[in-house]
């Protein structure tokens, strides 16, 4: 059997690895860096989508809501927006249609006529060849 009261010690040296200071201070510069590229890329993005929008409202014939697009729906995509606007110019088109202003109004000797008034319907007449 085994001897227990001899242990063997055994000693482990234990190496952490420890990062140069001037790797870290360059990896900050690179994060900022990375920042600064994502916020570009964002603005480019917006421009691009601003654009992209534009265009399509040119082709589809409505150019001029182009400002209106772009500061009252940035959240939209490109085609709901083109369809919103279309909406919208369709209704100002309805609204800005023929609308008459007054009912025709009869004659006389249609008035006559509708209340069966024969007398009033000859006077009617007559009264048109004699002025």
């Amino acid at each position: 059997m085994e001897n227990l009261q001899t242990a063997e010690i055994t000693e482990v040296e234990v190496v952490e690895p420890v990062a140069p200071v001037e790797q870290t201070v360059e990896q900050v510069v690179d994060y900022e860096a990375i920042q600064e590229q994502t916020k570009q890329l964002e603005i480019e993005k917006q421009q691009l989508k601003e654009d992209t929008l534009k265009f399509r409202l040119e082709q589809e014939g409505i150019g001029f809501a182009k400002d209106f697009a772009t500061t009252y729906s940035s959240e939209e995509t490109t085609e709901k927006q083109i369809e919103m606007i279309q909406q919208l110019v369709a209704e100002i088109k309805l609204d800005m249609g023929f609308k008459p202003k007054e009912v025709a109004k009869q004659d006389e000797y249609t008035a006559h006529q509708q209340k069966g008034d024969a007398k009033g319907m000859i006077a009617s007449k007559f009264s048109k060849l004699f002025k």
